[in-house]
């Protein structure tokens, strides 16, 4: 067999070699490729996702403690990062000026309270002073309350006994009175007496006369007699009248001095009651600012951010003391989500989370969904970037996955939102379909 290398040259015992072979099985290898990486690109579906960064926090974020009124610390009770519960004391501010204002305001309102007891004992004429029971009970435990009402007592008692005399004294001039018109009463029947029996002898006198029988001295001394009589019956008259008269004043002295003592009650009620109810809430503040020397913890957590360590520190109202982050509330993630992306997203979507802290061959990823978006933009106060805030909520059961491993607030997070399903030609072709949506726009 001759086999020709070139045009002129012959091999013997080579047979002839063609590139047509090589060329189609390259071909056929090249178009398979092409074929399968085509349908493979137009028939997979790649899920897409949103990647945001986040952070992790409580449901209601930290809980500051404050106080509204400030004042010197006296007692620290609590160190940084020390775990706490609700109700636990954590700071103590001094009150013994509260504490003396708060002696001086009670002492006041204990005695306007006492005497607004008597007052109206006195006003509705009762037989002694009914005292509040908040007052007989703190008269049991406390000697000035004791004080203050056995005192308005006693001045009950002889404001009574003061008037009860007086209208004793006025009583018996008015029965000595009684006794003097009883007496002229008396005078007066028995010169009606007199005259009734000396009228018949008068006329028979007068009778004689008219006959001559008799002188008229005699007539004239009876008549003058009766006229005397008369007049000392008129006299004694006027007597009584004055009589009843001072004893009708006297009655209304009585009167005017019990009506007095109801009068001076109301006004003395009256001219106190705005007074009592101005100690009464003067009281109150103060009892609330005593109650609120005591700073105890709003609820269960870890004491961060403490800023008053020494005693007698000067605390201003309503200046940030510490922080608790809460350890039983549920955790959410809280992403910065990119403007452009915000129409690609919506509550419930799902999402899964990447723990940037924990080792990625030893930590899977958690399922959640999307709880919130805010309604408008956002911006970053240190990198001046807008984003989209949206809270993240993990499934139940998904913290079980970590093995244990302790999630805290603040630990920064990878969420992945799922946006759907993509073809790779899609993903391919969505760089050249952007552009030309972009191009041969008029400058």
């Amino acid at each position: 067999m001759k086999s020709t290398v070139g045009p002129d040259i012959v091999v013997e015992g080579v047979s002839p070699w063609s590139a047509k072979r090589p060329i189609f099985v390259g071909l056929l290898t090249i178009a398979l490729l092409i074929g399968g990486f085509g349908t493979w690109s137009l028939t997979t579906s790649i899920g897409g996702a949103i990647v945001a960064p986040g952070v992790i926090q409580v449901e209601q974020n930290r809980q500051v403690v404050q106080h509204p009124d400030g004042g010197v610390v006296s007692e620290i009770n609590v160190t940084e990062a020390q775990t706490v519960k609700a109700g636990d004391l954590l700071l103590r501010l001094d009150g013994s000026q509260i504490k003396a204002e708060l002696a001086i305001v009670e002492g006041q309102l204990y005695d306007s309270m006492a005497r607004r007891s008597r007052l109206e004992a006195e006003r509705d004429d009762l037989e002694e002073p009914v005292f509040t029971p908040e007052m007989l009970e703190l008269a049991k435990t406390k000697p000035e309350v004791a004080d203050q009402v056995e005192g308005q007592r006693r001045l009950f008692t002889a404001r009574k006994e003061t008037q009860a005399a007086q209208v004793s004294q006025l009583e018996k001039r008015k029965d000595q009175i009684t006794s003097q018109v009883e007496g002229i009463k008396a005078q007066t029947a028995a010169i009606t007496d007199q005259i009734n029996l000396m009228l018949p002898e008068v006329a028979d006198q007068q009778k004689l006369l008219d006959k001559g029988l008799t002188q008229s001295a005699r007539l004239i001394d009876l008549k003058r007699e009766v006229a005397r009589l008369q007049g000392n019956m008129g006299e004694l008259e006027g007597n009584r009248a004055q009589a009843e008269g001072r004893g009708t004043e006297i009655q209304m002295q009585i009167l005017q001095l019990q009506s007095a003592r109801r009068e001076d009650a109301n006004t003395q009620l009256r001219d106190m009651g705005d007074k009592t109810l101005e100690l009464a809430e003067r009281r109150r503040a103060l009892t609330e600012q005593v109650a609120r020397l005591d700073i105890r913890a709003p609820v269960s957590g870890i004491i961060l951010g403490l800023t008053v360590t020494t005693p007698n520190a000067v605390v201003r109202p309503a200046e940030p003391l510490l922080y608790i982050i809460p350890q039983d509330r549920p955790l959410i993630i809280v992403a910065q989500l990119p403007p452009i992306h915000v129409d690609e997203v919506h509550v419930g979507q799902s999402v899964r989370v990447v723990f940037a802290a924990f080792s990625s061959r030893t930590t899977p990823q958690l399922e959640g969904h999307l709880v919130t978006i805010s309604a408008d933009a956002m911006s970053d106060p240190n990198s001046k970037q807008s984003f989209y805030r949206a809270e993240i909520e993990l499934e139940p059961g998904e913290l079980a996955k970590l093995n244990g491993q302790t999630v805290i607030p603040g630990m920064p997070v990878q969420a992945f939102i799922s946006t759907g399903d993509r073809s790779p030609m899609a993903y391919l072709l969505k760089p050249f379909t952007d552009y030309f949506q972009l191009a041969m726009r008029e400058s």
